[in-house]
């Protein structure tokens, strides 16, 4: 990611079903369909044009503003990792836990509750067995205040 992010691209895509195991050493990230190139001069992109999007793995400042930085990859990037810590059971994907927080609804509808309760400061729970270090860590939501300039870089 932070090879990505040094040529001036985000991911904005970045979820389990995307990463690739190479080997026991060697991780590959794909589905580069969402990837987009932040314009020279610019510390985010905008999204401007519609279709699906895995709105569950995006930071609440990407669904309210359809802005993408390279922040918005750290953000995906610890959903990704409550994934992986819930060895990547269905039942306890990212969209089954937000809808069971915010109620079966559709379309639009749909993100504007979870807006609201991103807005309100609720995150995924922590999964089961998750170790005690790794509990002390939030998977997402890195940054309280919603400001972009206190998230940490990907270094991998």
């Amino acid at each position: 990611m932070a090879y990505l992010h040094s040529l001036r691209y985000i991911h904005r895509d970045l979820a389990a079903r995307n990463v690739l195991l190479e080997n026991e050493n060697v991780v590959k990230i794909g589905d580069f369909g969402l990837a987009k190139a932040i314009p020279e001069g610019h510390e985010y992109y905008r999204v401007c044009e519609d279709g699906d999007s895995p709105v569950f793995w995006y930071a609440v400042e990407c669904l309210k503003e359809c802005k993408f930085y390279y922040a918005s990859d750290v953000w995906s990037f610890g959903v990704t990792l409550y994934e992986l810590l819930t060895r990547c059971d269905s039942s306890q994907s990212p969209p089954v836990k937000f809808i069971e927080m915010i109620g079966a609804t559709q379309g639009q509808m749909t993100v504007l509750r979870l807006i609201e309760l991103l807005d309100r400061g609720k995150r995924l729970p922590s999964p089961k067995d998750c170790p005690y270090e790794v509990s002390l860590v939030p998977l997402h939501g890195l940054c309280a205040s919603h400001t972009w300039g206190c998230m940490p870089h990907l270094i991998i």
